[in-house]
């Protein structure tokens, strides 16, 4: 066998055959190589029939692709080499359209199998219960605002045209609280409010299994609502969190941190902290429930107007102390406390401190240096100038409402934030018995104790300050006693 071409003159071709076989350079045949032409001919064949169907695509495909390579490369490296050739056209027909034929096969059966499937997997609608059912998972929906798979369970429910209960009316109402929900239409939206949208469907909305009830209040990053658990009949208050008032980048922090420090405050249990039952997250809220309590705040009674007996004020601030006292041992900061955040129940007047950790959790900053938590007008000096806190902080800011429980006015005023963390930093508090004579000395040294800026000179320990607050009332009530007495003699 020799190259030849027509394009070349027959004098030249007549010329190159005599020198090849002068020279003896053949392109050669032999019988071996027909032998291993054979041979990969059944191993590619065995591949297709019986190891391609077995392998997934992406594996299937490169090893087809490694063994068509790698048979035209030996093709080509014994032509040139040595003068061998080596068949390639069936060898690689077989591979190309094997592997086109088994990935086709696959293709047909997986349709038919999904085909199936679908067709096995429709709802049987006609069936009785089914629609209920169907239904109620709609509702279920409607009051965890997941309003788009609301709207798609009922559209099965009538795809085949017709109606069911009063789906011709709520889809469309569903439609708007989706609208109302994604656009924000129909007013501004109060960080944490689920009510306003559910107010389209008429639908009673739910937090994780609690019902919402209605709403106790409203904070800078959530709503407080009144629930009940379905399950034992058991009122709670929820206080929700929303996650979009962060951003995206926080969100993940904010929610590790909101679950340990409500981890934390549900490890307490004492008669004047409320009790934590629950947490959970739902779509765009976080939310704690805890212990419902019938009463108010003591912020009413921080006007001058409307001020408390000094026996009262000084029984309250002292179990409020014996509670810090209990949560420090536990290694829980409360960082808030203020009047706003100490109930007093209606009947038995009894107190709870609530929000413990929540301070820490709604703060977009953390506890680390140079960072400023709590709120301003109770900030002890190393909150105020972004130091770590202990345990005292709390009893400063203690200090902060019970000054303001007995006189009316808080110790430090400023016309601004800068303003007010230098005074609380640096200058003294006054007199209280200069704006309330009524106030015993001994009381006011207490005061003055617990808003020492020296933390080192403040009350070591929140239980000393309860100590001493109730030896005053102690000693009040053996007052009153005798006057009495001495009234009745």
């Amino acid at each position: 066998m020799t190259p030849t071409s027509g394009n070349l003159p027959g004098i030249e071709i007549i010329a190159n055959s005599v020198a090849n076989i002068l020279n003896q350079r053949f392109i050669a045949h032999p019988a071996w190589i027909s032998a291993l032409e054979m041979g990969l001919l059944i191993v590619f064949g065995l591949f297709i029939s019986f190891f391609l169907p077995r392998l997934k695509a992406g594996p299937g495909a490169l090893t087809s692709l490694g063994l068509l390579v790698g048979y035209f490369s030996l093709g080509i490296i014994l032509f040139f080499a040595s003068n061998i050739w080596l068949r390639l056209t069936p060898h690689l027909f077989l591979l190309v359209f094997g592997y086109l034929f088994v990935i086709s096969k696959r293709f047909l059966i997986t349709e038919k199998t999904k085909e199936k499937v679908e067709a096995d997997s429709k709802l049987p609608l006609e069936e009785e219960g089914v629609k209920d059912l169907l239904y109620n998972l709609g509702l279920d929906y409607e009051r965890k605002r997941q309003f788009s798979k609301a709207l798609a369970t009922y559209q099965l429910i009538v795809q085949d045209g017709g109606s069911f209960k009063d789906l011709d009316e709520r889809i469309p109402k569903l439609k708007q609280a989706e609208a109302t929900l994604i656009f924000g239409t129909g007013g501004t939206k109060h960080p944490g409010e689920i009510a306003a949208p559910m107010a389209e469907t008429g639908t009673k909305p739910t937090l994780g299994r609690y019902e919402i009830i209605g709403e106790i209040g409203r904070g800078a990053m959530g709503v407080v609502y009144k629930g009940e658990d379905p399950k034992i009949r058991r009122t709670v208050a929820i206080k929700t969190l929303s996650l979009s008032e962060f951003d995206e980048g926080e969100v993940p922090e904010i929610k590790e941190r909101f679950f340990r420090e409500a981890e934390s405050a549900g490890l307490l249990n004492h008669p004047n902290i409320v009790t934590i039952y629950d947490c959970g997250e739902e779509q765009d809220l976080a939310y704690i429930a805890m212990e419902y309590l019938e009463g108010e705040d003591l912020l009413p009674y921080t006007r001058k107007e409307n001020l408390l007996p000094i026996r009262d004020v000084l029984d309250i601030t002292a179990k409020v102390a014996e509670a810090l006292d209990y949560a420090h041992k536990k290694n829980v900061v409360h960082r808030d406390i203020k009047p706003a955040n100490i109930m007093r129940l209606k009947e038995t007047h009894d107190v709870k401190v609530t929000d413990f950790g929540i301070a820490r959790i709604t703060s977009s900053s953390k506890t680390k240096t140079g960072v400023v938590m709590g709120t301003p007008a109770y900030m002890s000096p190393e909150q105020a100038s972004g130091k770590k806190v202990d345990g005292r902080s709390d009893i400063f800011s203690l200090g902060v409402v019970l000054f303001e429980l007995l006189t009316g006015q808080k110790p430090f005023k400023a016309e601004d934030m800068t303003s007010l963390m230098y005074k609380i930093a640096n200058e003294p508090h006054p007199s209280p018995r200069s704006i309330n004579p009524r106030i015993p000395t001994v009381v006011e040294k207490i005061i003055d104790k617990a808003l020492e800026k020296d933390r080192e000179k403040r009350y070591q320990s929140a239980s000393q300050m309860a100590e001493q607050l109730k030896k005053v009332v102690t000693k009040m009530d053996e007052i009153v006693r005798r006057q009495s007495s001495a009234d009745a003699s």
